[in-house]
């Protein structure tokens, strides 16, 4: 008979053999289809653009025509009653899209590169109407017209943001590749 404590290996023999099987099927796993349709819908290909120059949209090519930003207790912040702490930022943009099919989208956001933040455009809480300034018989969006035309965004964004934003725009059809506007 013998006395004493077990090896180590004899103790460890379950967590050795859960490792053995767990660590190749965590393997598959994060290598299957779908990890890879995943990533690959994220957009990580970026191209930046400077404001006033254009990006290519495959077809189609966008640019920042105009944009500007007013933070909660400036002289425009007070105008449009933008929410304290916030920051009401808008951007008029061209896009050319006449070449593209007549099934072109894309999708802009307002995004914050260094904190990995992304806001959606809409109705803000504030007294700012977007596209007031524009012609009534333009598209309102990133979609398929016959010809090139503007169109406004706005974004309530923290007021922390403001320096670090841009507009990201992505096609369904070029991910994961997108094109980042600078504001400024």
């Amino acid at each position: 008979m013998v006395s004493g404590t077990p090896s180590w290996w004899r103790r460890s023999r379950w967590a050795l053999l859960a490792l053995l099987v767990l660590v190749p099927a965590a393997v598959a796993s994060s290598l299957s289809i779908d990890a890879f349709d995943y990533l690959a819908s994220r957009p990580s290909a970026i191209t930046t653009v400077d404001r006033g120059d254009t990006a290519a949209l495959g077809a189609a090519s966008i640019r920042v025509d105009d944009a500007w930003i007013a933070v909660a207790g400036s002289a425009a912040g007070e105008r449009y009653e933008v929410p304290e702490g916030t920051a009401l930022v808008s951007a008029t943009l061209e896009l050319d899209a006449s070449a593209a099919g007549e099934d072109f989208v894309c999708t802009v956001k307002l995004r914050d590169p260094v904190r990995d933040r992304r806001w959606s455009a809409g109705f803000t809480d504030t007294d700012y109407f977007p596209g007031r300034d524009l012609p009534d018989d333009v598209p309102s969006g990133c979609s398929w017209a016959e010809t090139a035309f503007p169109f406004e965004l706005t974004f309530l964004i923290p007021e922390d943001a403001v320096d670090d934003v841009v507009l990201e725009v992505v096609t369904p059809d070029r991910l994961p590749s997108a094109s980042h506007l600078r504001l400024s």
